[in-house]
């Protein structure tokens, strides 16, 4: 995780910005858009597949996780859990098998999806919306789906430090600070931040891809290529 709180951020983005102090407190409801800028800093940096021009993917390994859900009898789907970005993959851990994805357009053409006398352990998988649909549709009430997936972090409040790397510190600031020089109409300064962000963080993107040299995948295509990571 990181090593800033979230009132540090705040206070780094502002001393950056000038130490502006009208951003700390605006409108009737008293918003601190440091705060805001920070929190959609975070964000954007959590939840980009690439972003401006820098080449190479984000990648996180601190934002893969897992849940577990269970099946309903009869229920065609188990929910998508509320913090996931991207599903890689679903594991019926009660059956030990790992459930191949099939597009959307393949669930909706089987015309048993509804049918009882179909029904059984799922052993496809697909997603619409909040819901991760199974095929067939499950038999059993009670089986436990794993559910591998890329969150998207809460947003940072009070002393929270991120759940990414202390490394990713610095260019949350300087993203932020971005962002503040682009509201308050600031355009040379919000082109400066960008590109010290940029160089910055060129060094950073797919960093952990270098975990992959003493491994035998090392001569296969680069995950970078791979969709929806």
């Amino acid at each position: 995780m990181g090593s800033l709180g979230f009132d540090d951020f705040k206070a780094q983005v502002q001393y950056r910005m000038g130490q502006d102090t009208a951003p700390e407190s605006v409108g009737s409801d008293s918003l601190n858009y440091y705060g805001i800028w920070v929190n959609k800093a975070y964000r954007q940096i959590c939840t980009s597949h690439k972003l401006y021009t820098i080449p190479k993917r984000f990648y996180f390994p601190e934002l893969e996780t897992s849940t577990t859900a269970t099946t309903t009898d009869g229920t065609a789907y188990v929910s998508v859990p509320s913090d996931a970005l991207v599903i890689r993959t679903v594991f019926d851990s009660t059956n030990s098998t790992k459930l191949t994805y099939i597009p959307w357009r393949t669930y909706l053409a089987y015309t048993d999806r509804a049918t009882a006398a179909s029904e059984g352990d799922a052993t496809e998988w697909t997603r619409a919306s909040g819901r991760i649909y199974l095929h067939p549709t499950p038999s059993t009430t009670g089986d436990t789906m794993t559910i591998y997936y890329k969150k998207v972090p809460a947003d940072l409040s009070g002393s929270d430090t991120t759940a990414i790397g202390e490394e990713w510190d610095e260019p949350v600031v300087i993203l932020a600070a971005h962002k503040g020089f682009m509201w308050t109409g600031d355009f040379e300064k919000a082109k400066m931040a960008k590109e010290e962000f940029i160089e910055i963080v060129m060094g950073l993107a797919s960093v952990y891809d270098t975990e992959e040299i003493d491994r035998d995948a090392t001569w296969e295509p680069s995950s970078s290529y791979m969709p929806g990571t």
